[in-house]
């Protein structure tokens, strides 16, 4: 991520100089989302610009991915929990500006997609996020944390979700590689014995 990009980010929010943190979120309780009240209308254009600023940054941020797509949930009708969460992701940037990747000349012999999913993760909503990567060795070439549109009915059904979700960037990097003469397998890796059982049925059933 560009570190000029952070530094704009944290200067919008007022954070200059902010007691840095190790994590870019917290794990916010029901009772607190309960007893949330709606942000003053006078921050409402610095949150949202600050949390599309954050999305942004997110892209090649592995390590704020999560926090800074649970900010932007709010950008619709940003809450006074909404600007502490948008302001912890500051601090972390403020205190971590930049990740380096490391690409080291490697040897391949499959694509490896490690997925996960919390079931009802969101305390409110109950909708469950999938996170996960696509890793070529030891080389993370792409990673996504997103929430689900329905809410799941089981744990097993927002983890089969989120080998679904994991699939279709694994199946794209499989076929770009085919196309450019590189033929090593696809492998889909998963936590879950129930989304595995999923998975391994065949036929109509």
């Amino acid at each position: 991520a560009d570190p000029r990009q952070v530094e704009r980010l944290v200067a919008e929010c007022g954070l200059e100089g902010a007691k840095s943190v190790v994590t870019p979120g917290v794990k916010v309780g029901f009772t607190e989302l309960e007893n949330d009240v709606e942000l003053a209308p006078h921050l409402n254009t610095a949150f949202r610009g600050s949390a599309a600023r954050g999305n942004y940054l997110s892209a090649d941020r592995v390590d704020a991915q999560f926090a800074c797509k649970e900010v932007c949930r709010w950008m619709s009708k940003p809450t006074a929990q909404a600007w502490k969460s948008l302001k912890r992701v500051c601090r972390f940037f403020n205190s971590a500006p930049r990740l380096v990747y490391m690409f080291e000349q490697q040897s391949v012999s499959s694509t490896d997609v490690y997925v996960d999913a919390d079931c009802a993760g969101c305390p409110k909503t109950r909708k469950s996020t999938s996170g996960g990567c696509v890793m070529l060795g030891g080389h993370c070439v792409k990673h996504w944390s997103s929430t689900r549109t329905s809410i799941a009915l089981s744990s097993g059904e927002a983890e089969f979700a989120g080998v679904l979700r994991g699939a279709w960037p694994g199946l794209g990097y499989h076929a770009l590689l085919k196309n450019i003469g590189v033929a090593i397998p696809l492998r889909v890796w998963t936590d879950s014995i129930v989304a595995i059982g999923i998975c391994n049925r065949q036929g109509q059933g």
